[in-house]
């Protein structure tokens, strides 16, 4: 690291929050999602952790084991979702923040809803008509 490197970190660090800030409106606003792909971003391992200290923990996280492994978490902003995606191989291909009531990655579609009924009444020794 050169001297003075962490000044642009932290000039990133604020530019990042400042979007998110904005897109955080859009949603209070506009109903409107966005997102901050930060694989896409020239980041340093540094100013990735000092967003994620900025942004903080809050109340929910959900882990998800499907092709690899995703961690979604709640920061302290609610609105603001931290999400981490691994591959099968432990290698990060996603880094997002996503702006969102819930991510779109943890509601439940509906096929798979209508597959778990039908696995909850083979499962139970009653059928419901209709």
């Amino acid at each position: 690291m050169k001297p003075f490197d962490f000044l642009a970190d932290d000039a990133l660090v604020d530019a990042l929050l400042m979007e998110a800030a904005d897109l955080l409106q859009n949603l209070t606003a506009h109903q409107q999602q966005g997102r901050i792909d930060l694989l896409g971003l020239p980041l340093s391992p540094a100013c990735l952790a000092s967003l994620e200290a900025r942004l903080g923990q809050g109340e929910v996280t959900a882990t998800l084991r499907a092709a690899g492994q995703s961690v979604i978490r709640e920061t302290a902003f609610p609105g603001l979702w931290w999400t981490r995606h691994e591959d099968e191989a432990g290698r990060v291909v996603g880094l997002l923040i996503e702006v969102t009531e819930v991510p779109d990655i943890l509601r439940a579609s509906k096929p798979d809803m209508e597959h778990g009924h039908r696995r909850l009444l083979a499962a139970s020794h009653f059928s419901v008509a209709g």
